[in-house]
């Protein structure tokens, strides 16, 4: 049955992106949307292709395995403090991704065109449908896609190739250079999390703040640039004369390079120090856990007079044309990066 959720997982890996391509195409045509299109219906629709494709996919998934959502999910509730320091790990993890994307401009000029755009469109959009799209939407149904089915479809497989493959898929299906660096970060952090707290939950918790973090300083960012930018027109931005601005590599290498080591070492150190915590919090509930469930178990090999062994978890080995289909997905991104690009 192992195997054969890894083949599931992969194959409905395939449908998501074919879905995600797709699905614009007919909703321009159904709708008859014209370019340019407004931020809040771009945004709104971004949100409902997520809500159709990786929400339908989860509930296929539950309903092919024969399993109830929550089981399938480990959505399991936390506790007060587990929700406290992940909010300080969201902080850690923005700081620390803002030493890996202005690294990234630098290095590679081609991210400034994805991150303008991005901030472009979701300053066009209006704050309720920003939190609600960008904030809701992809907390709840990205982590039930990527860390819910494929956490579990992967389950006993070798941990560091499991998470090496989940936070590649997170990463690629973004879509664009800008996020796919900053995503590789992102997704890792998230599988800590979930790991550390033992509930979808946590993950969640994390991408919602995290997205938080960035739509807001966003809007305030961009609000400020409409101010002072000397590319403004009636209080709209000229995306040329802002992208030349910043395609122009003002900005020194070493200065780069002393921002970047700032940000790296001080969200670091806030991402190692809580997630350290989380940590030894779980281990201490485990702890606690397994001391009663031994208790139990002692008892009962005592009534029934017969020797209850631990076992570890074996690690399983799956048939490789079960990759196949994750396989062409990546040769897939692969293609449609190049073309984009």
């Amino acid at each position: 049955m192992k195997n054969k959720k890894i083949l599931l997982a992969n194959s409905l890996l395939l449908l998501a992106l074919l879905l995600f391509i797709e699905i614009p195409i007919k909703a321009i045509e159904l709708f008859k949307l014209h370019e340019p299109i407004s931020g809040d219906i771009s945004l709104l629709l971004s949100g409902a292709i997520s809500v159709i494709t990786l929400g339908g996919i989860a509930l296929l998934y539950c309903r092919i395995t024969k399993r109830k959502f929550t089981k399938v999910m480990v959505i399991k509730k936390i506790s007060i403090k587990q929700v406290m320091l992940t909010m300080v790990v969201s902080i850690g993890t923005y700081i620390f991704a803002g030493g890996i994307n202005s690294l990234s401009i630098k290095l590679f000029p081609v991210v400034i065109k994805d991150g303008m755009a991005i901030s472009s469109l979701l300053n066009s959009s209006s704050l309720l449908v920003g939190l609600f799209v960008v904030v809701l939407v992809p907390a709840f149904f990205e982590e039930v896609f990527f860390r819910g089915i494929f956490l579990d479809a992967y389950e006993g497989i070798n941990k560091k190739m499991k998470y090496f493959i989940i936070t590649a898929i997170f990463a690629t299906f973004h879509g664009n250079v800008m996020q796919i660096i900053y995503v590789l970060f992102l997704g890792f952090i998230l599988l800590k999390v979930r790991e550390y707290t033992g509930s979808l939950l946590g993950s969640m918790t994390l991408h919602a703040a995290n997205n938080a973090i960035s739509f807001i300083i966003s809007k305030v960012a961009m609000s400020y640039m409409k101010l002072v930018n000397t590319g403004m027109k009636n209080g709209v931005i000229d995306p040329v004369k802002v992208t030349t601005a910043a395609n122009s590599n003002t900005v020194s290498l070493s200065a780069t390079l002393f921002g970047a080591s700032a940000c790296l070492l001080i969200g670091g150190a806030i991402l190692f120090i809580n997630l350290r915590k989380l940590k030894e919090y779980k281990e201490e509930k485990e702890g606690l856990e397994y001391s009663q469930e031994e208790e139990y178990s002692q008892n009962l090999e005592y009534n029934e007079g017969e020797k209850y062994m631990l076992r570890e978890e074996k690690t399983i080995t799956t048939d490789k044309k079960h990759y196949i289909p994750l396989a062409i997905y990546f040769v897939c991104m692969i293609i449609l990066l190049v073309r984009k690009y």
